[in-house]
């Protein structure tokens, strides 16, 4: 049986695609699915997340233009079930080469009709715009899932996404189906549940119900090298990420119901998660203990560098508390209470000296 390849794509960057991939595919492979992913963005983040050198020689740029196999391109990865065909800095320049080709949007579609991938699913990482590459991601794709922020301009950025994907439908994929819109980076404040309001109105059903939250792991595990379901299993996005690859599994399952076939079940949540915490162990192992205080210094800072730019001390202690009442809503909810208790123990203090006052004075 051939594997089922989906794409992640959004005309719009910065809305998690890169990530959302890489956990999808890490999810997959803990909940016992073999994956390969296809890495088409040309800063290689997907590749350098599973735990491969982006200083690589061959990878997808090869695959297209130097022809050459699958089989010498594909790299596997820590995590078992998982592989990689990568990325390199010379994907940078493949749009001019491509459009010099013959039929170059059915490139991919070529390359991995004709491989023997042994796998049950291929994942392809899309950069963002409407390019060459997209195109060929979409042109051989099964599905497409649309990574989105509750944001107004990634709204716009869904609207405008939703047409590229009908014209592959109609003219080079007509089989492409839109499997599901994914709220990332997800906020719970007014402005964005209005606007995952209105887009669930308008697209309904297709959208996941699972949603991955904005977490500050999410930052520390892309600082680390690591998927953030690797990274901080037990974390609130690597949570949202099993449950969005469970939801994703289920409604495959459905799909190909309807054709009459079945797919292998899959174990339960906390079978997965057991792996993901093995591989994390794994991981950790390999690394060993950190080589000196120096190399923890240095890392506390790029990831401070990522977290608060070059915002003076007194700033960087007020988000600080901001971000730790965010990933702590019970903290928060404790201290909102005692600052109540204070206010109401003050105020009771401040009657009874006026009353004392006024009984003094013989008011």
């Amino acid at each position: 049986m051939r594997p089922y390849i989906v794409a992640l794509f959004n005309q719009k960057g910065g809305i998690s695609k890169t990530t959302t991939s890489t956990n999808l595919a890490v999810c997959l492979a803990a909940f016992g699915k073999t994956v390969l992913v296809v890495d088409l963005d040309s800063q290689g983040d997907s590749t350098k997340s599973l735990g491969i050198d982006s200083k690589i020689r061959e990878g997808v740029f090869d695959l297209f233009i130097n022809n050459v196999p699958v089989e010498s391109v594909i790299r596997s990865t820590p995590y078992d079930g998982v592989w990689v065909l990568p990325s390199t800095y010379s994907l940078a320049g493949i749009e001019v080469k491509l459009s010099e080709l013959q039929n170059s949007q059915r490139t991919l579609n070529a390359i991995l009709a004709n491989a023997n991938l042994d796998c049950d699913y291929v994942v392809i990482d899309c950069p963002p715009a409407l390019g060459i590459l997209p195109i060929n991601a979409l042109a051989a794709a099964h599905a497409v899932i649309i990574p989105v922020t509750a944001t107004p301009y990634a709204n716009d950025g869904l609207l405008r996404t939703l047409p590229s994907i009908k014209y592959v439908q109609e003219g080079l994929n007509k089989s492409l189906l839109l499997q599901g819109v994914l709220f990332t980076i997800h906020d719970r404040n007014k402005t964005a549940r209005r606007i995952s309001d209105l887009i669930r109105s308008r697209l309904g059903g297709t959208v996941y119900r699972s949603q991955i939250p904005r977490d500050n792991m999410v930052i520390e595990a892309a600082t680390a090298g690591l998927p953030v379901c690797i990274y901080a299993p037990r974390s609130a996005a690597a949570q949202a990420h099993l449950d969005f690859t469970e939801e994703f599994l289920n409604r495959h399952a459905s799909i190909v119901a309807k054709a009459g076939e079945t797919i292998a079940p899959h174990p339960a949540h906390d079978v997965a998660l057991d792996r993901l915490l093995r591989w994390r162990g794994e991981i950790a192992s390999a690394a060993g203990p950190a080589t000196n205080a120096a190399g923890l210094r240095q890392q506390k800072s790029q990831l401070d560098r990522l977290l608060y730019g070059d915002r003076p001390l007194i700033e960087r202690w007020h988000l600080g508390i901001i971000h730790f009442f965010i990933d702590n809503r019970l903290s928060l909810a404790m201290f909102l209470l005692l600052v109540l208790a204070g206010v109401i123990a003050l105020l009771g203090a401040s009657l009874e000296g006026l009353r004392r006052l006024s009984d003094i004075v013989g008011l």
